[in-house]
């Protein structure tokens, strides 16, 4: 691709379009191999392989109300009950024969000869015989056998994403694993000398180390597994080090990404023996992100250290490697169109995404950008469930105007 450079240092940067470092990311990020997962722990999981029914679902003609199984032609008088059927039961072995009725109950399998069930309400028992109230249509308060599934038939292609709906439907079709491709693992480093652990005091000069949270549970959101590799401090060495056998598809690094003379993100991942692909980004905010490839196949993020701007790296670039690893067809985010709501800047030469919420208004979605879009600024993503997408130019984006929107988070 245009651009591209490898690991040297010293090299100049060069801003690459964003749809052409999403392209590049898309081209790179391969469905991880499959391997076999029980039903309990798939939900969430993409399909390497369909699933088929193995039976029919349901396995017979079963009743939908407790009441009674019976001919509908025969409801004009009363009825013989001749016998009792509950779920579970196995079929009758026999026929109803005319004038006869089958006390039946939801779920269970309906008797050869019966055409219609009566919902209980609508009948009068006495002794062993029965009246119906209400005359019944053939076919009423039945589910018939095969309705939902026929042996033989995929009910969940490959490529699916696996919701709670799907495990079920799964179960139905008599499987108790499915093969589905592996949960994409991502070690998270954070770089810089000022930074100190979670639980320790910051002394002068020293600031407590945030986004490791940050985008380990973005990652957790995303379907990957996480390894923390802690804090390397602003040597090439001790980062490279860290990385080079972490046992991860991904490995994202924040902070140092950009090139002043404590930033050793690209010299370090030089020693891992990869190729750079993009090291600038045309966006604002986070233009300093980094994308390459090392050893063993695996994809390198660095996104800046300042906590908004890595957080927008992830969201544009590294969730959407995580999803195209773990199969997901539909891997970006979705888009919608809002009514912008204030104004806003355009930024000559970037794409801007300012932070803020979207909101249904009537049958229309509106966005507000939150008051403080510092990439600096930690609480800046606080609340926030969506980024407006604002192409590059000059002047401003004036109240009421239609603007693309990132969903990030739920509507409300």
């Amino acid at each position: 691709m245009a651009g591209a450079l490898l690991f040297f240092s010293g090299v100049q940067r060069m801003i690459t379009p964003l749809e052409e470092a999403l392209d590049a990311v898309r081209a790179r990020a391969h469905p991880l191999p499959a391997e076999d997962v029980p039903l309990t722990e798939a939900y969430g999981r993409v399909l390497a392989a369909g699933i088929r029914a193995r039976r029919d679902q349901p396995a017979n003609d079963i009743s939908m109300m407790d009441g009674y199984a019976l001919r509908a032609a025969d409801s004009g008088g009363p009825l013989r009950v001749a016998g009792e059927i509950a779920a579970g039961d196995a079929p009758w072995d026999r026929p109803l024969q005319r004038r006869e009725a089958a006390r039946i109950f939801t779920g269970a399998p309906l008797p050869a000869g019966a055409d219609c069930v009566v919902m209980q309400e609508h009948c009068v028992r006495d002794g062993l015989e029965v009246r119906v109230q209400q005359p019944p249509k053939a076919g009423q308060h039945i589910r018939r056998r095969g309705e939902e599934l026929t042996a033989g038939i995929e009910a969940l292609a490959s490529g699916r994403l696996l919701d709670a709906a799907d495990l079920a439907l799964a179960a139905a079709c008599g499987v108790s694993s499915v093969r589905a491709h592996r949960r994409p693992r991502v070690a998270v480093l954070s770089t810089g000398s000022e930074l100190v652990p979670l639980g320790e005091e910051a002394g002068p000069g020293q600031i407590v180390e945030t986004n490791s949270l940050t985008l380990a549970a973005l990652c957790r959101d995303a379907g990957a597994d996480v390894v923390r590799l802690g804090i390397a401090p602003d040597a090439i060495e001790s980062i490279a080090q860290k990385l080079r056998e972490a046992p991860a598809d991904i490995l994202l690094t924040t902070g140092g990404a950009s090139v002043g003379d404590h930033d050793h993100a690209q010299d370090a991942l030089q020693r891992l023996g990869g190729e750079l692909i993009f090291h600038t980004v045309a966006i604002r905010p986070g233009k300093p992100v980094l994308f390459g490839t090392a050893s063993q196949g695996r994809l390198v993020f660095g996104v800046p250290g300042n906590p908004a701007a890595a957080t927008l790296g992830f969201e544009l670039f590294v969730r959407l490697a995580i999803r195209l690893l773990a199969g997901d067809r539909n891997a970006d985010r979705p888009r919608a169109k809002a009514r912008l709501r204030g104004a806003l800047s355009r930024v000559k030469g970037l794409t801007f995404f300012p932070r803020g919420r979207v909101t249904a208004d009537g049958s229309q979605l509106v966005f507000v950008a939150g008051g403080q879009q510092s990439s600096m600024q930690i609480a800046s993503w606080s609340g926030a469930n969506a980024v407006a997408v604002i192409a590059p130019g000059e002047g401003r984006i004036e109240d009421g105007t239609e603007i693309d929107v990132l969903l990030v988070g739920s509507l409300g």
